[in-house]
């Protein structure tokens, strides 16, 4: 049986659509389907219903789907069992991280690694927290960057099938335009920062989360405007003048540095969050993965023994 097929039908049952697998997996959409069809031919078993909008596994799809990612899984692994003998980082890493943290955190652990490991063909996949966790334990990704905890909010109901290194604690900054009418204020009450409209993640965000909390902790709920994934979105629509936003400082030195947004800072109201390096538990990484968690040492700001715990809301 020819590896690639099953990936093609991993791709397709996990992006939802042909489309999306062939995107994935970096080959064109006929490329997919026909390789999905000689696995059905090869296991005598339809495996996906398709009409002209969805694809759905059958029963027999997901019977093969858990043997399909382990199988996967221990062929990506060979080459890593002589490289590591060898002391060779080569092949592809498949990594994932949220937002602020590829743009603002890890570009230094990129660049080194890029350079150091020229034989990786390293590709990061950035979306939110519960997302990565998901590819992590269908085995898609070998490292997930993620938001661990974010005030009181921890990443709960991790169970036992994952790890989870804490890495790296970043201050969360309330913001509004350079024009708002709280911009220079030296200090705002909750109450007066709740009646202003909120730009936000969304609510399953654990940083969303975290701010919905610590309205709650003063009797208050914050005006909710919009909800959006994405940091950038969301400051340049406060920049406009749509409300205020709360996101990590990393992520908004240069826009306070005599740009168009200012800090607000929310009396009794102090939040940060905590990134960190999950895994999946009991599989053994490829020599390509220890290598970057080696290199993402390099930017740790919080002792290794550090936890997060509890249950999300």
């Amino acid at each position: 049986m020819d590896v690639r097929l099953l990936r093609y039908f991993l791709a397709v049952a996990e992006e939802g659509s042909f489309g999306g697998a062939a995107r994935r997996t970096g080959v064109s959409q006929p490329a997919v389907s026909h390789g999905v069809r000689l696995l059905e031919e090869e296991l005598g078993a339809r495996l996906f219903d398709r009409d002209a909008r969805s694809v759905v596994l059958t029963a027999d799809g997901i019977l093969l789907l858990d043997p399909a990612r382990r199988l996967v899984a221990e062929f990506a692994a060979l080459p890593g069992l002589l490289d590591r003998a060898r002391g060779r980082v080569r092949g592809r890493l498949e990594i994932g991280t949220t937002d602020v943290a590829s743009i603002y955190v890890l570009p230094r652990v990129y660049r080194t690694y890029r350079r150091r490991h020229p034989e990786v063909e390293l590709s990061v996949r950035v979306e939110g927290t519960a997302s990565l966790l998901r590819q992590l334990g269908e085995g898609s990704i070998e490292l997930a960057v993620i938001t661990c905890q974010a005030g009181e909010k921890t990443v709960g109901s991790l169970g036992e099938g994952f790890v989870v290194e804490p890495l790296y604690r970043e201050e969360l900054e309330f913001f509004v335009s350079r024009r708002h009418r709280l911009a220079g204020r030296r200090q705002v009450t909750p109450r007066e920062m709740a009646n202003v409209p909120l730009i936000t993640f969304k609510r399953d965000s654990i940083t969303r989360q975290a701010v919905d909390q610590a309205f709650r902790r003063e009797g208050l709920t914050p005006r909710v405007a919009m909800e959006i994934s994405s940091p950038e979105a969301i400051k340049k629509l406060v920049e406009v003048g749509l409300g205020a936003g709360v996101l990590p400082l990393q992520s908004l030195r240069a826009d306070f540095r005599g740009g168009p947004l200012v800090p607000v800072s929310v009396r009794g109201v102090k939040l940060s969050r905590l990134l960190g390096v999950a895994r999946a538990r009991g599989r053994t990484l490829t020599p390509a993965a220890e290598a970057f968690l080696e290199l993402s040492e390099k930017i740790r700001n919080v002792p290794a023994s550090v936890q997060a715990s509890g249950r999300t809301g």
